[in-house]
């Protein structure tokens, strides 16, 4: 009996290239400082090897050493993310495509792509309504827990979204988020269904979401998707009937400007 393949290992051909971008990744999704330490148990390296590519890192930029000896990413970072976001031309559309539509502009809304197991925010309108949250660019938030992420997963066949899962942590920010990932298929479907995904209470308490995807910008199937908020308490049938028109029709209008841009 043949024996299988192991598939080839892929060898890295810039080690302490791929090191220092390891250690922007832990810093990012840490979400706080990190000193020397953390970061080369992180990696499993020596103090010594962190040391040296902290101090690179450092003189390019990239991060911060405060004063308590711990590393913050850096202004070049956001120089960075700022110059990837300001190539794309769907940040403007989705500020111009908002202000033709007054109507709900007590309500928040978002603009985000999915990064991993989050969504990224490259665009944001704030709301003066108390949701507990302010949204920012370059803010990340679990897909699924949010409106937006749950729109870019319900592009993802079912098989897809469990494989993904057993990559990623299926996490949790309120009692309302979605408990595991058999739930989350269902709610997926749903949205595929109805054309509309909701956060109900599952990025905060106190805040109801409804996002769609956004088709025809990078790449092939939906790359972006919109999302507004409301207060939970003010939610009733009829604001739901028309938030789901709403968001559907902001989708679309950001789908054909897509395309337009492509042609």
């Amino acid at each position: 009996m043949a024996l299988s393949k192991k598939p080839p290992i892929k060898k890295d051909l810039a080690p302490a290239l791929t090191r220092g971008l390891s250690i922007l990744t832990f810093i990012a999704r840490a979400g706080r400082s990190v000193n020397m330490t953390e970061i080369a148990e992180e990696l499993g390296i020596a103090k010594s090897s962190a040391h040296g590519l902290l101090v690179t890192l450092v003189d390019a930029g990239f991060l911060e050493r405060l004063s308590n000896s711990s590393y913050r990413l850096g202004l070049r970072v956001v120089e960075l993310a700022n110059a990837r976001i300001e190539s794309s031309e769907l940040p403007a559309e989705f500020y111009a495509t908002w202000n033709r539509y007054p109507q709900f502009h007590r309500e928040a809304a978002i603009l985000a792509v999915l990064d991993g197991p989050d969504v990224i925010y490259i665009a944001c309108r704030n709301s003066p309504l108390a949701l507990g949250i302010t949204f920012r660019p370059g803010m990340k938030l679990p897909a699924c827990c949010t409106a937006t992420g749950k729109a870019l997963l319900s592009t993802l066949s079912n098989k897809e979204v469990r494989e993904f899962y057993k990559r990623h942590d299926l996490v949790k920010l309120t009692q309302n988020s979605v408990p595991n990932v058999n739930q989350l298929v269902k709610q997926l479907e749903e949205i595929r269904e109805r054309g509309f995904s909701i956060d109900d209470g599952e990025t905060r308490d106190h805040m109801w979401s409804i996002g769609a995807p956004i088709h025809g910008w990078e790449g092939q199937g939906s790359e972006a998707a919109v999302a507004i908020s409301y207060l939970r308490s003010e939610i009733t049938p009829e604001k739901i009937a028309l938030a789901s028109d709403y968001i559907k029709n902001f989708a679309k209008a950001l789908s054909q400007t897509g395309s337009a841009f492509k042609s």
